[in-house]
């Protein structure tokens, strides 16, 4: 077989993954993963049944595949936003802060945090956890360095500050009529926490 033509059949393999990540991703934040029938999806997406097995195993391993790519598209935003400011420590702030809005938007919010842990376990915690974990310990370094922040371990650091904001996103997920609140009283505490953090003098 020819090199171009398994490029063609490589490529073809991805598109037909990503068309069925896609139209799972609707689906699980439309109606949860117990809800979603893999041979609807199949259906949907034009595909048979055992393509879907063949791509990703089982309805979990389809759905961890659809949590990475959330996150991933999560990541992208934070990422644009920290490249518009300027400064190091501002960037990092408003990154965390702009987390807590972006990870609970409504097509997100069931699929990271509510079906997630039930699906995955841990293991969806430690997925999202290590995004952009070492970015931002090299930030923690550089800013201890210059004295921007106090002097912690910059790396004892980042995980304090990951699972701050993990903690704060599962709480949130979980409100119900007084999100507006619960969402203002956890950018208050992230911002009490970044101004602990901040050097004086």
């Amino acid at each position: 077989m020819s090199i171009a033509r398994l490029a063609s059949r490589a490529g073809a393999a991805e598109q037909t993954a990503a068309r069925l990540v896609a139209t799972a991703r609707r689906a699980f934040a439309e109606r949860g993963f117990a809800q979603v029938s893999l041979d609807a999806l199949a259906a949907e997406t034009g595909v048979t049944r055992g393509a879907l097995h063949h791509h990703f195993t089982n309805k979990a391993g389809l759905f961890e595949a659809v949590l990475r790519a959330v996150d991933a598209e999560i990541g992208h935003e934070l990422d644009r936003l920290y490249e518009a400011e300027q400064d190091r420590w501002a960037a990092l702030r408003s990154c965390f802060h702009a987390y807590l809005d972006l990870a609970l938007h409504p097509d997100r919010r069931r699929i990271l945090f509510l079906d997630a842990p039930a699906v995955l376990g841990t293991r969806s915690i430690e997925i999202l956890m290590a995004s952009g974990f070492g970015p931002m310990v090299e930030d923690l370094a550089v800013l201890v360095a210059q004295g921007r922040i106090r002097a912690i371990h910059p790396e004892a650091l980042a995980h304090v500050l990951n699972g701050a904001v993990m903690a704060q996103v599962m709480w949130l997920a979980g409100s119900g009529d007084d999100d507006a609140n619960r969402l203002a009283a956890a950018h208050a505490a992230l911002d009490a926490v970044f101004d602990g953090l901040t050097a004086r003098g």
